[in-house]
């Protein structure tokens, strides 16, 4: 089809990308973003195989690199500290702050010609292509992004939504500084990621970049004393006596103003599309973060957008070959990522097995690591 105008709603991973890959494909495009200025969460990201594709492609891998740490291996503890299973960082080696991911991709869009719009947030977006801002402004495309997050009012409004479930857990995300021994220790010992299960509660925290921690801390919703922020440390060590340092050095050391306890959600379209308008990234398919392919399907599934598009003869059969080609391995890594994440729920005995298990069954890990090893659409093999 002829490339056309686009105008993209939320300025995270999936609406950057979709808005590179087609100002790449000759279309017009502007990028809306409530926020005044290129930012994100301040938490890790696990850029594993197919996230680095796109990167190269993009010709940022580097730069996206650069701000990040490489990781040796990753070590699953019980609530003594033990290790239940150790296994090389094969497909995932790198955690890069998120922030500086979007600022990275917020370039590159700028140096494809995208029109990125701060502080514009758009309260109406018509199955016809026009949309409205909270200030008034009004706009009319051929083509509508919606990848503004798993609270997506505009999401809702399409009359697309099937399912929108609350999980039973979520988390807290914060950074704490390492501490120059832990620094010389992993140029020593090699750098891990530490994922430790106890009770109904997660841990999970490794090398942001040169001198930081990201740190996860998973519980139930209805797990009030995990939940508070800032934590108490004697909570959290009940469950893991051994992190008792960690975890005050946690209460003390991270910036609780900027963090939030998040309830993890699964949400499921009925379709991707109607008429003019596609959904993607959380908005479109949110999933808890076990898999850590939240972000790689937003990236995956906006380049693939763009590549339909420029294959297909009119919007509609584009659209519809785009969710037909990408839509079978997101909803498999939706439900991988759950059964994953049931770990939470079963008793200490039962944990240590179904942590083993990725070892041990080499077709259950194949199952986790779909998505991580695909090469997505649009991306070249090297």
């Amino acid at each position: 089809m002829k490339p056309g105008t686009a105008e993209i709603i939320g300025g995270g991973f999936g609406g950057l990308v979709a808005a590179i890959a087609l100002a790449r494909r000759h279309w017009t495009v502007r990028l809306h973003e409530r926020r005044e200025a290129v930012d994100s969460e301040g938490y890790g990201i696990a850029v594993q195989r197919n996230m680095a594709a796109i990167f190269e492609t993009f010709g940022v891998l580097e730069e996206v690199l650069a701000g990040g740490a490489r990781l040796d291996r990753r070590d699953s503890l019980d609530r003594h500290g033990r290790v239940l299973m150790s296994r090389p960082t094969e497909r995932s080696p790198y955690r890069v702050d998120r922030r500086h991911i979007v600022q990275v991709l917020a370039e590159e869009a700028r140096h494809a010609g995208v029109d990125l719009c701060f502080g514009s947030t758009v309260t109406e977006a018509q199955p016809d292509g026009r949309l409205m801002t909270a200030d008034g402004q009004a706009f009319s495309a051929d083509l509508v992004v919606i990848a503004n997050g798993v609270n997506s009012a505009l999401r809702d409004e399409s009359g697309l939504l099937t399912k929108r479930r609350l999980e039973r857990d979520g988390a807290v995300r914060i950074a704490i500084p390492r501490l120059p021994d832990e620094i010389a220790s992993a140029a020593i010992d090699g750098t891990p990621m530490i994922e430790a299960w106890a009770d109904n509660r997660r841990v999970l925290y490794c090398p942001v970049d040169s001198g930081r921690f990201y740190v996860l801390l998973g519980s139930l919703a209805e797990d009030t004393e995990a939940r508070a922020t800032t934590i108490d440390p004697s909570v959290w060590s009940r469950s893991f006596p051994t992190l008792r340092h960690f975890f005050n050095r946690v209460a003390t050391e991270a910036d609780w103003t900027q963090a939030r306890w998040a309830q993890y959600q699964t949400v499921t379209l009925r379709r991707w599309s109607t008429q003019k308008i596609a959904i993607l990234g959380d908005a479109a398919h949110a999933m808890p973060p076990y898999l850590a392919q939240g972000a790689g399907h937003a990236m995956m599934n906006g380049l693939g957008l763009a590549v339909a598009l420029d294959a297909a003869p009119d919007l509609a059969s584009g659209l519809a070959r785009w969710e037909q080609r990408e839509r079978p391995l997101t909803d498999h890594t939706q439900r991988w990522t759950r059964l994953y994440g049931n770990t939470l729920f079963l008793p200490d005995p039962l944990k240590k097995l179904a942590i083993q298990a990725e070892q041990r069954i080499p077709w259950l890990a194949r199952q986790y690591a779909r998505a991580a090893n695909h090469l997505p659409t649009g991306c070249e093999k090297t």
